[in-house]
């Protein structure tokens, strides 16, 4: 399973929205309330054993985007918690104007045996 899949199965529970990488839309109207963005940041090996990668981990960040401000958002945390990823930090986005949406972002770790 790769690291996005991962990531997808965690998230899709929640029942929002979701894209890796951009919410590509056709116009801003079709632009949802409240989504998810997801992406891949770093993925280094840690561990090798006679010349081959044994574990590598992957740091990811998942991007809430919500109209209605940050204060009602789904248990991301949970939901990727439940999937064997450890949170990390999280940096509130700024506002923005053009699509009337806030945002949380979260980074998440998942360290996987090759």
């Amino acid at each position: 399973m790769t690291i996005w899949e991962r990531i997808y199965n965690a998230l899709a529970p929640l029942g929002l929205p979701m894209a890796a990488g951009a919410m590509i839309v056709d116009s801003e109207s079709e632009r949802p309330d409240t989504y998810l963005v997801y992406f891949l940041v770093s993925s280094p090996p840690v561990q090798h054993a006679d010349d081959n990668e044994t574990l590598r981990s992957y740091l990811v960040q998942v991007s809430a985007y919500s109209r209605d401000g940050l204060k009602n958002l789904p248990d991301i945390a949970g939901a990727m918690k439940a999937a064997g990823f450890t949170q990390g930090a999280r940096r509130e986005l700024p506002y923005n104007p053009e699509t009337r949406h806030y945002g949380l972002a979260m980074d998440f770790n998942y360290l996987e045996e090759e």
